[in-house]
C-alpha cells in the first residue's frame, strides 16, 4: 500500500517541531555543575571576572575623596549651536527655539523661499525697479508661495541689479503699487517681497 506524501510532509513537519523545541530546551537550560540560583549573576568580588580599570575600584574607607571646585566643562553644544572656539553662534543648524532667524525660515513654506537679501541689496532693488524701471505696475494681490496668474507679465531685472546680485538672474519681478515681487519664471510662484 502507498503512503500519501501529504503523510511523508506532516511527519516531517512533526519531526522538527519535536526536535526544535527539544534544541530550544536544552540551550535555556543552565550548564551541568551550576548553581541555578547564581547561574546569570556576576561575582561581587572586585577583580573576578574581569580586569577593572584602577579608577572602578572604591576609595579606601578611610581616605576622604577629593572636593572638585571647578565648575563642570560645557557640552560641545550649547542651545543647539556649537561652543568650539571660533565657531559661529548662529547657524543654519541652530535649533529653530534657539534662533529667531532660523524660526523664521521655518515658518516659511519651501516653495517661498527665494535669494537671501540683505537690506542694501534690498534698497538697492527698490530704487531700481520703483524709481529706474519703466515697467508697468500690476493690480494683484500676492504674496510668498502664490502662484501669478498667466495675465500677469514679468519684468527682467535691470542691468545694474544683476550686476550686483548675480543671483538674481534666475528671478523676474512684479512690480504693483507698493511692493516688488520676486517671482520664479519658470513656475511663476512668488518667492520674495520687498517691500517700502
Amino acid at each position: 500500500m502507498r503512503v500519501p506524501k501529504i503523510d511523508y510532509l506532516r511527519e516531517a513537519l512533526f519531526s522538527a517541531a519535536l526536535f526544535g523545541s527539544i534544541g530550544l530546551a536544552a540551550a535555556q537550560a543552565p550548564a551541568p555543575g551550576t548553581d541555578k540560583d547564581h547561574a546569570h549573576q556576576p561575582s561581587s568580588i572586585p577583580d573576578q571576572n574581569a580586569k577593572q580599570e584602577p579608577s572602578a575600584k572604591g576609595a579606601p574607607p578611610n581616605s576622604q575623596a577629593p572636593q572638585n571646585t571647578t565648575a563642570p566643562a560645557p557640552g560641545a553644544f550649547v542651545n543647539g549651536a556649537l561652543t568650539a572656539p571660533g565657531a559661529a553662534p548662529d547657524t543654519d543648524t541652530t535649533p529653530a527655539k534657539f534662533s529667531q532667524k532660523n524660526d523664521q525660515i521655518d515658518k516659511k513654506p519651501i516653495m517661498a523661499r527665494g535669494p537671501a537679501l540683505d537690506d542694501a541689496q534690498r534698497k538697492l532693488i527698490w530704487e531700481r525697479v520703483m524709481t529706474g524701471s519703466p515697467s508697468a505696475t500690476a493690480s494683484i494681490d500676492a504674496g510668498p508661495a502664490m502662484e501669478l496668474p498667466y495675465t500677469v507679465e514679468m519684468s527682467d531685472w535691470p542691468q545694474d541689479v544683476t550686476g550686483q546680485i548675480p543671483d538674481m538672474k534666475n528671478f523676474k519681478y512684479v512690480r504693483t503699487a507698493d511692493k516688488i515681487l520676486v517671482v520664479r519664471p519658470e513656475n511663476r510662484i512668488v518667492v520674495y517681497e520687498i517691500k517700502r
